[in-house]
């Protein structure tokens, strides 16, 4: 294994419990993907052990001498995912058909990757080529210790690909049906990179339950429909679910269905198409709502509509706030921690829609997805309940 030294500002990131070093500005260090290598200070002072990753411009530390060990091998993945188990545990998560994070990055002693069980499924994210082998091992320990029937790693490479690169350990189902607080849902763990569930929204679809009674709910970007489906089961009156994929309001479509909400159900509708679009519609029909969902990806380009975040989701709040009715209710969700706060696009969409938005709740991550105090960028998740007068 070789020995790497780092300078001063790297070495007091990775003593102060950093664990994914930006190596931008150590071009002597000339990691190769993969690369096991000892990590020392200017003095021969031991940091850590780490993987390569120059993909993303990281080197990965899975190690410190604390830890007591040796080697990045299959005893120190074992040892990260037996803790990282006892945590889920400790929160009531595992269960035969459960859906939950049992792996989220360095805040598990594990940068670059993460992993969700879903019921018997393993589904690990490596996040660079060069992690895929190690990943492989990750999986087998995850499977072992958590006593799962098998595992699916998806390489999640930057800038994404069109077609996902993955490989699979033990039994893994193309479909299959898990449960969240009883909920059930279904999830393709064999899919592209997403599964049709994420896990990190789980406490808000919960905590939804407490503002949709009574309410006509509009969900945008409504994917696989889970947070329209936590409306219509905390008794809102109507839930319309908005997508730009008619195979994924398909999707949807069937989550409803197996709590009981079928087809000319007025808790369960369905429409395709881009979200801008059909508010305008709506603003148009003189449509009104009580409760509205916006949980936008990042950045899009589906059905041939280019979305950016950070420059479209103000004059998305602006029109999402024309179709909600006086003290009604705006849930917005970000999950790109490089826009800023999300309380501020929102304060500038509402401005353009001459309306004023009340602070009820804010939120993010759930507990099992542990972030460093010495990186937060790692918290992308931002939530932020409106009252709009």
């Amino acid at each position: 294994m070789r020995t790497v030294a780092v300078p001063g500002f790297a070495a007091t990131f990775l003593g102060g419990g950093g664990r994914d070093l930006d190596v931008t500005r150590l071009p002597q260090l000339a990691l190769a993907p993969g690369e096991h290598v000892r990590v020392v200070d200017e003095n021969d002072h031991e940091l850590g052990l780490g993987i390569g990753d120059p993909e993303n411009a990281r080197l990965r530390v899975l190690a410190v001498p604390a830890d007591g060990f040796a080697k990045i091998d299959g005893a120190l993945l074992g040892w990260r995912v037996e803790r990282a188990l006892a945590l889920r545990t400790q929160l009531g998560l595992p269960g035969e058909d459960h859906a939950y994070r049992i792996v989220h990055g360095a805040g598990d002693g594990l940068p670059g990757f993460a992993c969700d069980v879903l019921g018997r499924t393993a589904v690990v994210y490596a996040y660079a080529d060069g992690l895929r082998t190690l990943g492989r091992q990750l999986a087998e320990a995850i499977v072992g210790f958590a006593r799962l029937d098998g595992a699916v790693i998806k390489l999640r490479a930057r800038g994404g690909a069109a077609e996902v690169v993955q490989d699979t350990i033990g039994s893994v189902p193309d479909k299959a049906v898990v449960t969240e607080h009883g909920v059930p849902l279904e999830v393709h763990p064999l899919g592209g990179l997403n599964v049709g569930l994420f896990t990190d929204m789980r406490e808000q679809r919960r905590g939804l339950a407490r503002f949709a009674a009574g309410k006509r709910v509009l969900n945008l970007f409504a994917y696989t429909g889970a947070l329209g489906l936590a409306c219509a089961r905390a008794g809102a009156a109507s839930v319309t679910n908005v997508d730009t994929s008619a195979g994924v309001n398909a999707w949807a479509a069937g989550n409803f269905g197996r709590s009981g909400f079928g087809a000319g159900d007025a808790r369960a509708r369905f429409e395709t198409g881009d979200a801008t679009r059909f508010l305008q519609r709506a603003a148009r029909d003189k449509e009104r709502y009580d409760l509205v969902l916006i949980d936008p990806p990042g950045a899009s380009s589906a059905a041939g509509v280019s979305w950016a975040l950070g420059r479209d989701y103000p004059d998305l709040i602006a029109k999402a706030a024309a179709v909600i009715s006086p003290d009604g209710l705006l849930w917005l969700a970000s999950n790109a921690a490089d826009v800023g706060a999300l309380s501020k696009l929102a304060h500038k969409g509402l401005r353009t829609a001459n309306r004023t938005g009340i602070v009820l709740e804010q939120g993010g991550l759930p507990p099992e997805y542990p972030t460093l105090v010495a990186q937060p960028g790692d918290r992308y998740l931002q939530v932020c309940l409106l009252r709009l007068a």
